[in-house]
């Protein structure tokens, strides 16, 4: 009787919570699922499949951060019987994981690794994200040794390297994408290896039971480490691929951008500006502008929208779209210009005024009027107390001293040095107020 309350009470657990019964599983190899939205799954991912006592184990390894339930990998993996999902992040034993026996699909659950593993009949292979290149993915066996594998990143340094490869030996451009390619690929193998330490010393713990294996490493050869280039070479490539046309220069654009944000563009944060109802300084700014056939950058900027025009700042070089219907609210005729704030002003420029707007403005001792320095965060603002207002202080303290000084970074360490300003900016001003250089030293000094 007792036995079999027993066995009741074990059949009520989840596959993967009863005890193993010992007998050795059988890897039938893995598969690489690249999908379509209209599946219902979420993401292209890796699966491993083991037939065990309990039915076909399928081990799922995500490569797309969104992924959707594991019940719903039923209908891709239907010879599985348990579906475990490897998550990004970690619970108490290691990386999460996330299961559900198809007997019970209404049932999720979190097995241990040490679970998994004694079901599985040997430790459960775990690849860092960056290391799921799926023909490495579907050609592992249980017991091979590891491999080096080349990352899978994104962005794509593989993107940027392509198109290095087709250019001119010694050329700017191709330097400058085999250098912020590598990068990127040094910082994914780095990150790669260290998660991997991480969870060694982890298992090494003795309360812990981490039953792991790693199947592969980074490959940390790099043919094109000679062509690694300085920042001053980084930044002339970019800005001739910024004027380029092609798809290809489009592409590394978007792989720039998305790794540095600005801060290896030759131009700083974009702003956001109508025709309708601007400053005497912003329209300034837009009667000014030239229109131009669309660069990559142009391309880039204006990706998302349904763009009109596209322009150029001849004072400072800078790419302007006109996009019209950008915000959902408002007008869908009305037209934005997308613009690019300078990441610096000329050498010798002399700080005349600043004009509180969106964006602000800044005007120089020679009448020009510009967007103040800045890059995509932090952001410069006025009217209450918090960076923004600080930010703006420090930028306005640095053009004081030296006119041509680079736009604050999240790296400076500046904000708050300036008291006198940062009360100034505090404030709310009327939009469009104009503070002359005697009023901001004024400000400046009576803290």
């Amino acid at each position: 009787m007792l036995e079999r309350s027993t066995e009741a009470e074990l059949g009520d657990l989840p596959a993967l919570r009863r005890p193993a019964a010992g007998a050795a599983a059988r890897y039938l190899g893995g598969t690489h699922w690249t999908y379509g939205r209209d599946q219902g799954v979420h993401g292209e991912h890796f699966a491993g499949h083991w037939r065990t006592d309990e039915g076909v184990v399928a081990v799922v390894y995500p490569m797309e951060s969104r992924f959707g339930e594991a019940a719903e990998l039923f209908d891709v993996h239907t010879a599985a019987d348990i579906v475990v999902v490897v998550g990004y992040t970690y619970a108490h034993d290691g990386p999460e994981l996330d299961a559900v026996d198809r007997a019970r699909p209404g049932l999720a659950y979190s097995p241990s690794w040490a679970e998994l593993a004694a079901h599985l009949g040997a430790p459960v292979p775990w690849w860092p994200s960056a290391l799921r290149r799926p023909d490495h993915l579907t050609g592992w066996r249980p017991g091979d040794k590891p491999r080096p594998v080349e990352v899978v990143t994104y962005p794509s340094w593989e993107a940027l390297y392509s198109l290095a490869e087709r250019e001119p030996a010694g050329s700017s451009v191709r330097r400058a994408c085999f250098t912020i390619g590598h990068r990127i690929r040094a910082g994914a193998s780095e990150e790669a290896l260290k998660r991997m330490d991480n969870l060694r010393s982890w298992a090494a713990k003795r309360d812990v039971h981490l039953p792991l294996v790693f199947p592969a490493v980074p490959d940390m050869t790099d043919q094109r480490l000679a062509e690694v280039a300085t920042d001053d070479v980084v930044g002339v490539g970019l800005a001739a691929l910024c004027a380029r046309t092609d798809e290809a220069a489009v592409e590394c654009l978007e792989q720039v951008s998305a790794w540095s944000g600005v801060e290896d563009l030759p131009y700083g944060g974009t702003f956001n500006l109508t025709r309708k109802d601007v400053t005497r300084a912003a329209a300034e700014w837009i009667d000014r502008l030239r229109e131009v056939p669309p660069t990559a950058l142009h391309r880039l900027q204006g990706a998302d929208y349904d763009t009109v025009g596209t322009f150029v700042d001849p004072v400072t070089g800078s790419p302007v779209v006109a996009v019209k219907g950008k915000f959902s609210f408002r007008d869908i005729r009305e037209i934005t210009y997308i613009g690019r704030a300078p990441k610096r002003l000329p050498a010798g420029s002399v700080l005349k005024e600043v004009v509180l707007d969106d964006p602000v403005w800044v005007r120089t001792a020679d009448g020009t009027v510009y967007p103040a320095p800045a890059m995509d965060a932090p952001g410069l603002a006025w009217g209450y107390s918090g960076s923004g207002p600080l930010t703006l202080a420090e930028c306005v303290g640095r053009l004081l001293d030296d006119g041509g000084a680079h736009a604050v970074t999240y790296g400076d360490d500046g904000r708050g040095k300036e008291p006198g300003l940062g009360a100034l900016f505090k404030k709310k001003h009327r939009r469009g107020t104009h503070i002359t250089r005697r009023e901001l030293e004024r400000a400046r000094t009576s803290a």
